[in-house]
């Protein structure tokens, strides 16, 4: 076999590679195309090894991560090591991007700090990283200084999330400003040299949020705790339908059409988290959906089930961008991190997630 050959049959393997990541737009420098199909988990970095020490009955802090053991072992969110071995599971997962849950702060081993580390890790295990602004509900002039000073710092970074050439950006909160208030704050940023691809994270708000379309490309329900499972693959045609319909009728228009993203889940639970109690040992606002169920499905897959679910609830309203809901919180037992408890299990059913989102026809 001569040469050419094999060159040929090596490009063809790493198409089907990429193909496996998402597919990346004909100019790496644009990040990915708008149709590409992205999946983006949540990752946090307020870890220390202090929430794993000891559960509260052995007079610990924090009874939140009781029972729980990471593979990695107890950890600090700042520690290179750790941000590389939770890089290698997200390869093993086939994740694409990462949602780092973010807020300016300089402090040593601070947000600041390891945001850094994360986008230098990030380049070498072909990750795109973006941040989930926590800050969206605070005055309009620090949101202003943090943003500008996020896309100062990593807009032109190899590993910055970008569609089309617009870096990505995710604001938590975002309701506490107008549309009007969050068209201010972008084109204030686009006078700076950045034209952003802003998303609205956990905001949905059954419908309610759609007028935060237009200053935002995507509307997404960061969990689906409120939702009763057999309802869910109809509330997710329903966040489809809103932005089909806001695409018909503004989005093509002014150059700016949405996206639908769909959130898959492990499952939830609040009520190990001590902070959300109320004082008659009740639980305040506190979501809890069980692992090992998704109504009465699937009997025979209990570890998976609710993540399973969700998925394929998630499938059924062709979504663009898959969100992941999350790789470690575990205070809200929502992770997928690989666990003592359960090994890689979490791990590779989204590999096989992501294998077949990636691999649906565009209808």
């Amino acid at each position: 076999m001569n040469k050419k050959w094999w060159m040929c049959l090596w490009a063809v393997a790493l198409v089907l590679d990429m193909g496996g990541k998402g597919g990346w737009a004909a100019d790496p420098g644009k990040g990915f195309a708008f149709r590409d199909k992205v999946v983006l988990a949540y990752y946090y970095i307020w870890f220390s090894e202090d929430n794993w020490i000891k559960s509260a009955a052995e007079g610990g802090r924090r009874e939140g991560l009781a029972g729980l053991h990471p593979l990695v072992g107890a950890y600090n969110s700042w520690d290179p090591t750790i941000i590389e071995k939770h890089m290698q599971q997200m390869n093993r997962a086939r994740i694409d991007a990462l949602a780092v849950s973010w807020s300016y702060q300089t402090k040593p081993n601070g947000f600041n700090q390891v945001l850094d580390t994360i986008f230098q890790k990030a380049a070498a295990h072909n990750l795109r990283i973006t941040v989930d602004y926590e800050h969206g509900r605070f005055p309009l002039e620090e949101v202003d200084h943090d943003l500008a000073y996020f896309f100062g710092r990593y807009k032109d970074h190899p590993a910055m999330l970008k569609v089309d050439g617009c870096p990505v950006v995710m604001v938590w909160t975002a309701w506490g400003h107008t549309p009007a208030e969050w068209l201010g704050v972008f084109d204030r940023l686009e006078k700076r040299g950045v034209k952003a691809f802003p998303i609205m994270s956990g905001s949905y708000q059954g419908g309610k949020g759609r007028e935060y379309l237009g200053p935002f490309r995507s509307l997404e329900e960061y969990t689906l705790v409120d939702v009763e499972d057999c309802l869910l693959a109809d509330f997710m045609k329903t966040m489809r339908g809103h932005i089909d319909e806001y695409n018909r009728l503004a989005g093509f228009r002014d150059g700016k059409p949405a996206q639908h993203h769909a959130t898959i889940s492990p499952g939830y639970d609040e009520t190990r988290n001590p902070g959300r109690k109320t004082a008659k040992g009740g639980f305040l606002g506190a979501g809890w959906k069980d692992r090992t169920k998704f109504g009465v499905r699937y009997p025979d897959d209990p570890v998976g089930a609710y993540y399973r679910g969700t998925f394929e609830a998630a499938m059924a309203s062709r979504p663009d961008w898959l969100h992941i809901s999350t790789f470690n919180e575990l205070a809200e037992f929502s992770h997928i991190e690989a666990t003592f408890e359960d090994g890689y299990r979490y791990i590779d059913l989204t590999a096989e997630f992501v294998q077949k989102f990636k691999s649906q026809p565009e209808k």
